[in-house]
């Protein structure tokens, strides 16, 4: 399996590196796969015979990218161009996910698809904003995508979603759905502000130096808008209706604890079909009362009823490991 992957930051070097920790079980199903290139921000690198991890780990460390690669550096060399001459049996998309649009991401899948390539997406824009757009392309050229590490990181939001809807029926979701925003909400229950909870967590390196897709309520509403499109397709993040946590106060928290009840940040998609994000008050000790960087997310199932999944959502190994996740589905799918 060839693969080539777009996007070198921190999620697509830590799959690089978790890609080799799991090269043993893919060859138990026959799979050898092998990234024959690598796009980042200065350009491409193409190697024939495979990458080998820690050299273009270093060159990137090193030099700031990719395409200064002696074995097979081109300097300002983009995905698109890059798909053309890998010809990849898999594309995986891993740049940064856009505000506004579904970016440059949508292109590289697209164009990705129409060359005949399977998709792994990590970028949530093109599935927020153009699922529909994706899906019937993959469709009409006969190829899988998949965007598990879209939602949840490490935590299998969407594969279980896959498989609570055969057979049943999802009529609603909530979720704690961004990492950086409940573990802000949880340090200023201890006491701090809004202002020093983002300064402490930004030095933790749990929230992003802007860190306004968070605390907006933008990256929830991207999640529960790919929530949703898995669910029943036809949704877009610009029809949400959002609050961020920028405006929460101590006191706010604080009265909330004084009748035993949190504050979170939800991302619903209700029984009437609506999307919406904001803080929510939740009764402690209940299901979505989670704190710190966990992610928790409930499906009210008509038959089955509430089911819930909680976990570590945020990180790059965690992502890459939905990744990988997501290429063993394509291969056993594929062999069917």
């Amino acid at each position: 399996m060839r693969i080539l992957l777009i996007g070198f930051g921190n999620v697509g070097r830590a799959f690089l590196q978790l890609l080799e920790e799991e090269r043993r079980r893919f060859r138990k199903i026959g799979v050898d796969p092998k990234v024959v290139g690598v796009v980042d921000r200065g350009g491409a690198a193409i190697f024939k015979e495979g990458v080998k991890t820690s050299r273009i780990l270093e060159v990137k460390a090193e030099k700031g990218s990719v395409a200064y690669s002696e074995e097979g550096g081109f300097p300002q060399m983009d995905a698109l161009e890059a798909i053309s001459i890998v010809q990849p049996d898999l594309t995986i998309e891993a740049t940064s996910t856009s505000r506004g649009g579904s970016g440059p991401a949508l292109k590289h899948i697209v164009k990705a698809l129409e060359n005949g390539s399977h998709v792994v997406s990590a970028n949530k824009a093109p599935f927020a904003y153009d699922y529909d757009t994706v899906m019937r392309v993959a469709l009409s050229r006969g190829r899988l995508v998949k965007y598990s590490a879209t939602v949840g990181g490490g935590l299998p939001v969407l594969k279980t979603l896959r498989t609570l809807t055969i057979g049943d029926v999802v009529e609603s979701c909530r979720g704690v759905l961004n990492a950086t925003s409940n573990y802000i909400l949880t340090l200023m229950e201890e006491g701090r502000s809004y202002g020093e909870a983002l300064k402490l967590a930004q030095e933790m390196g749990i929230a992003e130096t802007d860190p306004t897709m968070d605390v907006s309520g933008m990256d929830t509403a991207y999640k529960i808008t790919i929530i949703a499109n898995t669910i029943e397709g036809g949704h877009s993040v610009n029809e949400v209706e959002i609050t961020g946590i920028e405006n929460i106060r101590f006191e706010d928290l604080r009265e909330a604890a004084s009748s035993g009840y949190s504050i979170r940040l939800l991302g619903e998609f209700t029984e009437e079909g609506k999307l919406r994000v904001g803080p929510s008050k939740l009764k402690r000790g209940s299901t979505l009362d989670v704190s710190g960087t966990l992610n928790a997310v409930e499906f009210k199932m008509r038959r089955a009823g509430p089911v819930c999944l909680t976990g570590k959502g945020a990180g790059p190994f965690e992502t890459a490991a939905a990744i990988i996740r997501d290429i063993f589905e394509i291969v056993e799918e594929a062999m069917r």
